[in-house]
């Protein structure tokens, strides 16, 4: 099992709202990608051990992270529930991320890189008015 570091605790702590969802959303996205890849072949066995270390890491990190979306007004025990606040949360974010254009996308990155605000591009309301699309 992986140890978080204080360091990496500090760090991730830091993470805004949309940053946390970007983090929890890209951890899946490498964790799923390391094990279909792993699954066809694409990756050699020889490389499974490290690969299957890194995901317990990434998955450590994930939770970590999910686990303190409570300053965000996410209840944490609700991760595992499609119906929860969680779901919500992700949900709204990830639906924001999926509308944006190639070239809002590609404009929020660049600011992102220099460290500007991207308050422009980020989502009108809040998670907890979000209604999930049935």
């Amino acid at each position: 099992m992986y140890t978080i570091t204080e360091q990496e605790k500090t760090d991730l702590l830091k993470l805004n709202e949309y940053d946390s969802y970007f983090f929890i959303d890209e951890c899946g996205a490498f964790i799923w990608r390391m094990n279909h890849d792993m699954a066809h072949g694409r990756i050699p066995q020889e490389s499974h051990r490290a690969i299957d270390e890194d995901i317990v890491k990434v998955r450590v990190l994930q939770k970590f992270v999910a686990d303190n979306l409570i300053k965000f007004g996410v209840d944490p025990e609700s991760v595992t529930d499609r119906k929860g606040s969680y779901w919500k949360w992700y949900t709204f974010w990830d639906s924001w991320k999926k509308g944006l254009s190639n070239e809002d996308w590609d404009a929020m990155k660049l600011l992102m890189t220099d460290d500007k605000p991207i308050d422009q591009y980020l989502p009108k309301g809040t998670w907890q008015e979000y209604v999930i699309p049935e």
